[in-house]
């Protein structure tokens, strides 16, 4: 595998910031960047799996701290706002439950289902193994035809098949 851990120039430094910090497309970024052929050229930075690799890096950054500072400051606002729709301060409410980890797909219910099974501890393979189970029996129907024998009729089949 390549390494993508090599030093970028000053020129795909700029790329990045100018794609991923100031919001703009591709072209326009490489023609701040200083490229020539800025089409071409940003088309060619965004098929470079270094390249690739940077951006995801950069926009990681700018979620986890400028845009999840914002995001939690607008959903504390339209909470607390008691001018807001009940359904924006409910949605709102539940955003944030769901970032805490306490609802939804991030839960600690569901935390093991994106871990590799060969990275969890016995307990958690116990754990995620005991929760598919229960969902699995949630779903199962009991598809044994209903027998036609009366009560007494029931207990001397059952005896003839435990005599053969």
């Amino acid at each position: 595998m390549a390494n993508l851990q090599t030093k970028l120039t000053d020129m795909q430094e700029a790329f990045v910031t100018y794609l991923v910090r100031d919001g703009m497309n591709r072209t326009q970024a490489a023609r701040q960047a200083g490229y020539h052929s800025p089409k071409q050229t940003a088309y060619d930075l965004t098929s470079s799996p270094k390249m690739i690799a940077k951006i995801r890096i950069e926009r990681n950054k700018l979620y986890q701290t400028e845009l999840a500072t914002t995001a939690v400051q607008t959903l504390k606002a339209v909470m607390a706002d008691p001018e807001a729709p009940a359904s924006a301060r409910v949605a709102a409410a539940r955003t944030s439950l769901e970032l805490a980890g306490d609802i939804g797909k991030h839960s600690q219910v569901n935390r093991n289902q994106d871990r590799n099974l060969a990275e969890m501890t016995p307990e958690e393979l116990a754990a995620f193994i005991g929760h598919w189970e229960g969902e699995r029996a949630k779903m199962a129907k009991d598809v044994t035809p209903e027998s036609r024998l009366s009560g007494e009729d029931v207990e001397d089949a059952e005896l003839i098949q435990s005599a053969a």
